[in-house]
């Protein structure tokens, strides 16, 4: 698949992971694991070049989602990493990326995993809230057509819109699993993750314009279905965002 107009490859791979808590682990608890452990957790891994945790928080835009509801999440995380390295065999090797990987299944119910490649068209301004969307093709797309749209017509389209903070495509490269874990039921099968950056201040949202209303109605037009998660980001390694463009591999 084509890289996006301009864009630069680097040998980074990110992952999106979807998280839903156990159901006898309280929202708080598992904060206090996630955010509390699991997060400070990842400055002590060899090869992690970029690590951020997305709490999920209450969105009216779920109500609005076209993919017959969105399944509830409690957490995303993003993590990038140089290809071929192996964490099964850090694990054996330092107990202590054994007992980090180890610990998820004592607070987490059940995940799905998205190895990606990255293409950025507005480079994030961080601070505010995260909008993080799982897009669908239209049945009588092909998945091809859908992608190439989304990277050569739609990710462009965003950068004609005022006030964006960021706006970033992942293309879906594989679906790996977690083995001691079940993957959450109804997401279905994915084309592209959209993320896009805004103030957390309702008097800073991005203004009417016509660049704002030819990339919505692009999606409206070329979206078969959507889910939608805002998230609050908890960067715990700054990931190495290029600039615009730009796509990790």
């Amino acid at each position: 698949m084509a890289n996006s107009p301009s864009a630069e490859a680097t040998p980074l791979s990110k992952s999106l992971s979807f998280i839903r808590r156990k159901p006898d682990t309280t929202p708080d608890q598992f904060k206090a694991k996630w955010l509390g452990e699991h997060g400070p957790g990842s400055l002590k891994i060899q090869g992690i070049e970029g690590f951020v945790l997305g709490e999920v928080i209450e969105d009216a835009g779920r109500a609005r989602s076209r993919a017959g509801g969105a399944p509830e999440l409690d957490g995303i995380a993003e993590s990038w990493q140089a290809p071929g390295i192996d964490r099964a065999a850090q694990a054996k090797a330092d107990p202590f990326v054994r007992d980090w990987l180890g610990a998820a299944p004592t607070y987490i119910g059940a995940i799905n995993i998205f190895v990606t490649r990255e293409h950025i068209f507005a480079p994030p301004m961080r601070g505010g809230h995260k909008v993080i969307t799982l897009i669908f093709r239209k049945p009588e797309q092909t998945r091809e057509d859908f992608v190439r749209h989304m990277l050569e017509v739609h990710g462009p389209l965003s950068m004609n819109v005022p006030g964006l903070r960021g706006y970033v495509l992942s293309e879906i490269v594989r679906r790996p699993t977690m083995p001691a874990l079940p993957e959450i039921p109804g997401l279905g099968e994915v084309d592209m993750i959209g993320q896009s950056w805004m103030s957390s201040d309702p008097a800073e949202q991005t203004p009417d314009s016509e660049g704002r209303r030819a990339w919505l109605e692009d999606g409206k037009a070329n979206f078969g279905s959507f889910m939608r998660y805002v998230t609050l980001e908890h960067d715990f390694i700054a990931p190495p965002y290029a600039g615009p463009g730009k796509a990790s591999v």
